[in-house]
């Protein structure tokens, strides 16, 4: 049966991709075709994936990191129906990453994959009949992260159900030379556009509406890549890797997204609508400010163009506060790379002043001031991503981030103070690194366990990085993750052409952990694995308001007193410290103080520093201790939403929230 009411285009969410939230990129490019008068869908198979597959697999597809391809993996079959893959090795690869996954789904969980996997060609022949039936002429998929072979194999199976239709992708993992092999390589797609599609994307519609897949390649912005391109050859563009990127030159006129489909339609109709807490995607930035002065080593982001661009401030405020209107939730997660910082000026006061508590989340640079981190907290930005990679300062220059150690640790405790979420991460396995360096930060981190725990994460080589354009200068050599083998039909250099994912063949840090050779890095890591589990019930190191005189509660596991009773010294050496002081300038900040002799100020810091109150680290003196800490908001609050399912492993993955960059959306990619 088809619709009596077609939409001319409809554009597809292919899982593996956010449930809790709607797809910013398809909203956005929804607004855009409906402002030029083309009737357009966007249709949701990531939650008919959930209900086709049972919620009990939703948190396990989600644990595996992205590079290890589980999602793509299990679409494979149903994309390449001639391609094994060698399932055997793939996870046997999967299983040694993760023994217990699946481990409450039954009693043989690879079995319960390889049915899984079995079955998927089902879902893609259910999910083709079902969008087919809404008689559309164009159906495009959008791509980043492990959505790819998901909808390749969708819109194969919707070509040879209807030649008609025209198919078409874009997205993050479309970009460039990703584009082109996806393109070349997979026929039944008719059309990829590489990189930003919100200038191209209503005239190029417009064009297949009339032409058919029959385009004049004249016609055609360099960045969209038709059938014509596999007879006369793919355009070219300098610099990079030679194939051209669309970028919007300004958001500043871009409509705000339109999510009726998800909000009014699709959760609707969800079998478990009543276990989902939405969040709101919004975009008010695309590019990174600081990857234009000094692009991360390891930051694949962006395709390679940087070029920082924020809406005005009112547009911001107004957009945020009618999508707020108009689908009633609160918890907003920004997709930007990185926040403007005018808005801590022009932005985030309204939000403080607003009638409309938020709860927003935002990735940011991690030098932080005090000031800035309040004004998150009094704005609703209760969580960030501050970028904080190592709290080593050796490490943290050698991957270009601009920030030193003691600038991390001191927005960690800011963020511990005003009770600011923070997500972030030790990177380790950096070219080049010491493993003096994690002896050191071993030395010194239960210091700070009164603070948020991170993660210790192995470096990920990701295309489009530093160290993916010249690894000769880094000293490593590529090659795409393994798992790529077993999901793609491709050949070697066609991989390497489609592959976002590589690692280093010359060295591989678990290698380096079983032969006995990393023991600061095996220290370090213990240390953060014990951390970690305390959460939130984190120890107190604070200004005690019961008890008289200048005394510290300590609840750490590093010292043996639980009280600190200072002098008045003592508590004027700890508020000077508050700014991260370098030594040096101690005497003089302390001038003004009773018995405040040079002898009496090297002892008394020197008492801060053996009872670990004060941290000194780069030069820098640290006060470590918290003047009633705020509280931080709910896990259930999470501004990406929150999938509320009541298995209590599947509760567990989900209530604390994860980090988010890798669900959000990139830019208006399609």
């Amino acid at each position: 049966m088809t619709n009596p009411n077609p939409h001319e285009i409809c554009l597809v969410n292919m899982p593996l991709s956010s449930i809790v939230r709607p797809s910013l990129a398809l909203g956005l490019l929804k607004s855009i075709l409906q402002r030029d008068g083309l009737s357009t869908k966007v249709v949701y198979p990531n939650l008919w994936y959930v209900e086709f597959a049972g919620a009990q697999y939703q948190a396990a597809l989600l644990l595996p990191r992205t590079e290890e391809c589980l999602v793509d993996w299990l679409f494979s079959r149903a994309a390449f129906p001639d391609h094994d893959g060698d399932p055997d090795g793939f996870l046997d690869m999967l299983f040694q990453n993760h023994p217990d996954l699946l481990e409450d789904a039954g009693s043989d969980p690879r079995r319960e994959l390889l049915e899984l996997r079995r079955r998927t060609p089902e879902f893609i022949e259910w999910t083709a009949a079902r969008i087919l039936a809404e008689s559309p002429r164009i159906v495009g998929c959008t791509s980043t992260f492990q959505q790819h072979v998901a909808s390749l194999a969708l819109l194969r199976r919707i070509r040879e159900l209807a030649p008609e239709v025209v198919t078409l992708m874009g997205g993050a993992n479309c970009e460039t030379v990703m584009g082109r092999t996806t393109h070349r390589e997979f026929p039944w797609v008719d059309v990829v556009v590489s990189g930003e599609a919100d200038d191209v994307i209503a005239p190029l519609c417009r064009q297949l509406l009339e032409r058919g897949r029959d385009l004049d390649p004249a016609t055609l912005p360099p960045h969209v890549f038709a059938p014509c391109h596999r007879v006369l050859g793919y355009p070219s563009a300098p610099g990079g890797d030679g194939l051209p990127r669309g970028t919007t030159a300004s958001l500043a006129g871009l409509p705000a997204p339109d999510f009726d489909d998800y909000f009014h339609r699709e959760l609707d109709e969800f079998l478990y609508r009543n276990y989902i807490r939405p969040g709101l995607p919004y975009e008010s930035s695309r590019g990174c400010w600081w990857g234009q002065k000094s692009h991360c080593s390891f930051c694949g982001l962006n395709g390679g163009g940087m070029g920082f661009r924020s809406k005005p401030a009112e547009q911001v405020t107004r957009e945020i506060e009618d999508l707020v209107d108009r689908y009633g939730p609160r918890r907003i997660e920004t997709v930007d790379n990185i926040i403007d910082m005018t808005y801590f000026d022009r932005v985030l006061p309204h939000f403080a002043t607003s009638e409309r508590k938020l709860n927003i989340f935002y990735e940011t640079k991690s030098n932080l001031k005090r000031r800035q981190i309040e004004t998150f907290r009094r704005s609703g930005v209760n969580w960030i991503q501050p970028g904080i990679e190592s709290l080593h300062s050796e490490i943290l220059e050698r991957v270009g981030k601009g920030v030193s150690a003691y600038q991390n640790v001191q927005t960690l405790k800011w963020c511990r103070q005003f009770g600011v979420f923070a997500f972030w991460n030790v990177i380790a396995g950096i070219p080049g690194e010491r493993d003096e360096w994690y002896v050191e930060m071993a030395r010194w981190l239960p210091s700070i366990e009164h603070l948020q725990p991170g993660n210790l994460c192995e470096l990920r080589y990701d295309r489009y990085s530093p160290y993916f354009n010249d690894p000769e200068a880094h000293g490593i050599a590529l090659r795409p993750c393994r798992q790529y083998e077993a999901v793609y039909p491709l050949s070697p250099d066609a991989l390497g052409e489609q592959a976002y994912f590589f690692i280093n063949s010359r060295s591989r840090l678990a290698d380096l952990l079983r032969g006995g050779e990393r023991p600061g890095l095996k220290r370090l890591f213990a240390l953060l694995d014990a951390w970690r589990p305390r959460w939130p019930r984190l120890p107190r190191l604070e200004w005690s308001h019961e008890l008289d005189g200048d005394v510290v509660i300590d609840e750490r596991r590093c010292t043996a007193e639980e009280h600190h009773i200072l002098t008045p010294l003592h508590r004027a050496a700890l508020d000077a410290c508050e700014a991260a002081v370098p030594r040096t300038s101690l005497p003089r900040r302390l001038a003004a103080e009773d018995e405040a002799t040079a002898g009496r100020i090297d002892a008394v810091l020197d008492d801060l520093l053996a009872r670990r109150l004060v941290l000194e680290l780069d030069g820098r003196l640290l006060g470590l201790v918290l003047d009633r800490p705020e509280d931080f908001a709910p896990a259930i609050e999470f501004p990406g939403g929150s999938f509320l399912w009541t298995r209590d492993r599947v509760r567990r993955a989900v209530e604390v929230p994860s980090t988010p960059s890798e669900g959000s959306a990139v830019g208006a990619e399609i």
